[in-house]
């Protein structure tokens, strides 16, 4: 089983350099990039196939094995049906499709010395022609109608042609300046200028020929949408129970978020808070990088009190970089991991959309769920388990997100937004978490918005779903439609926060219950994380068996 994992974390990392990077710090300065065109894509599913073909055959020796066998099978499965069924269409989106994956592989990157620096180079230099196999696949999609909503494409092809810079001195030149002529005289500005023109180039053409016939519809359908909610969240949902519970916690949200606006002012409605809040000076920083040093104050200062409280964090896990991304990325903050071995940091990523002064109510909760004890501490973590390699170095949507919006929770219980403005800012972004529940369903399945809500019997469509959004959450407008756009991308990723919350802080019920005066939240922490990253049906089961017998065979931390 161990030896299983570890080939198919360099096989997988092979055949997806960018993944590998990004979701399991392998590979940063590969010189090598993914075959998008659709035998790459083949090739990839076949690779799903096979694993799961290889590890039903073999016997788990241990408890780390029993789990990454578990947790591998259900990935691999759910990953190769998605492949399968949705062909071409499910590589266009402005988060995780080709052209996102690749720059961001960059980010990643951390040349050490001139062999990195040659490597990256040659990596640059292959970019125009996987944009090329990219868009084979996106013509091989119209061929076939397998087709991306029109306003995917839309949000790809403004991010394409934001990158290539409309010309000269793109994204991709700016980095190849940064980092200077290579030892023996290279340099990046030859592969640099190619891979600015072929972002433009894709651009250019997915404005000419892909979205004149770009779906019109802003969902994917039930069946289709019943397979990304395999994927993300590991589990079967019931939709119809998930869409209710939905709008009943957003109405109890509501409940919450009015009470606390009066702490800020008597009879304040929640717009009257927030725009206080937001023209208020003192609750704002002014400057990108004076907004980059707050944030990593705060991390700092976050890491530093909650270690032996409620977590034991370990001295690489300690650091937790902050950065800010290039415009064109997606409005939300986002985290990646650190690198296999613990040397490269994990780093949160805040976008300013071009900002330059930047209201705190809101952020605080934020940096609790990208960094600690949310993302960076769960996937910090689990880098240092005794699991197997490809388990401890994967990240499942439901479980890790549901983590992270547990972690803003339990920041909560532990008197962490004292401030009325930055209680309003976590339970604002509570409530667009479950918003999300009720949008990312209702605009994928058709279904209606109930009675007694605004709106009561429309169907869901994109422009619905800003406005709901936006009222949900006080976020901007620029940032709401971002966020829908993400959601019609990425169908069911969006209910993996609130749905995987659910299932923790049901596993933790469970565990007191069953404990009673003996339990030790600090203790569950530990065991729970210890299990790795799971669907959210396989997590519900060892949750519940670990409240009944204790650790019991799980590993360790």
């Amino acid at each position: 089983m161990r030896e299983i994992c570890e080939r198919l974390v360099d096989a997988y990392a092979a055949l997806d350099p960018a993944a590998g990077a990004r979701d399991m710090g392998v590979g940063l300065n590969t010189d090598a990039l993914r075959d998008y065109s659709p035998d790459g894509t083949a090739r990839l599913a076949q690779f799903m196939d096979r694993a799961r073909e290889e590890l039903a055959a073999a016997v788990p020796a241990d408890a780390a094995e029993r789990l990454g066998r578990s947790y591998v099978m259900d990935w691999a499965g759910s990953y190769a049906a998605l492949l399968h069924r949705c062909g071409p269409a499910g590589l266009v989106s402005a988060l995780t499709g080709p052209p996102a994956s690749v720059r961001m592989g960059f980010d990643l990157a951390a040349p050490a010395g001139p062999d990195d620096r040659r490597a990256l180079a040659r990596r640059m230099s292959r970019v125009p022609r996987a944009m090329a196999e990219y868009r084979s696949s996106l013509q091989k999609g119209l061929d076939e109608g397998s087709v991306a909503p029109l306003r995917c494409a839309e949000a790809v092809a403004d991010q394409c042609e934001r990158w290539s810079g409309g010309g000269p001195g793109g994204w991709f030149g700016a980095y190849a300046a940064h980092h200077g002529a290579l030892d023996g005289g290279e340099d990046m500005a030859g592969p640099a200028a190619a891979a600015d023109a072929a972002y433009g180039q894709l651009a250019e053409w997915l404005r000419r020929e892909y979205l004149p016939r770009a779906s019109r519809a802003d969902g994917v359908g039930e069946e289709v949408y019943r397979l990304w909610g395999r994927h993300c969240l590991g589990a079967q949902v019931d939709l119809d129970e998930a869409y209710r519970w939905g709008w009943e916690e957003l109405e109890r949200l509501e409940g919450e978020r009015a009470a606390e606006c009066a702490r800020l002012g008597p009879g304040l409605s929640f717009p009257e808070a927030r725009d206080m809040l937001e023209a208020d000076p003192a609750r704002r920083v002014d400057g990108v990088e004076a907004w980059r040093d707050w944030l990593q104050e705060l991390t700092d200062r976050t890491i530093g009190e909650l270690h032996g409280k409620a977590f034991a964090i370990s001295e690489p896990l300690r650091t937790c970089a902050v950065s800010i991304p290039p415009e064109g990325s997606a409005a939300a903050a986002y985290y990646t991991p650190p690198s296999e071995d613990l040397s490269q940091p994990g780093r949160i990523w805040f976008p300013t959309l071009g900002a330059q002064s930047f209201p705190t109510w809101d952020a605080v909760t934020t940096v609790f769920h990208e960094a600690v004890p949310g993302h960076h501490l769960q996937v910090g973590l689990t880098r240092s388990l005794p699991l197997t390699r490809m388990h401890k170095l994967s990240f499942s949507p439901g479980h890790g997100e549901g983590w992270a919006l547990y972690a803003e929770r339990l920041m909560d219980e532990l008197g962490y937004f004292e401030r009325p403005d930055y209680r309003l800012g976590f339970l604002s972004m509570q409530l667009m978490r479950a918003a999300r529940v009720v949008i990312d369903i209702g605009l994928h399945t058709g279904r209606t918005i109930p009675a007694g809500r605004p709106r009561a019997g429309e169907r869901w469509d994109f422009d619905v779903a800003v406005d709901a959004l936006e009222a949900a959450s006080g976020l901007s407008s620029e940032y709401c439609r971002s966020e829908v756009a993400r959601y019609m991308s990425w169908p069911s990723q969006a209910t993996c926060y609130k749905l995987g919350e659910r299932a923790w802080l049901a596993g933790r019920e469970e565990a007191r219950r069953h404990q009673g005066a003996a339990f030790d939240l600090a203790a569950w922490h530990r065991d729970a994380l210890a299990l790795g990253p799971l669907g959210l049906d396989l997590l519900g089961e060892e949750l519940s068996a670990l409240a009944r017998e204790g650790r019991g065979d799980r590993p360790g931390p």
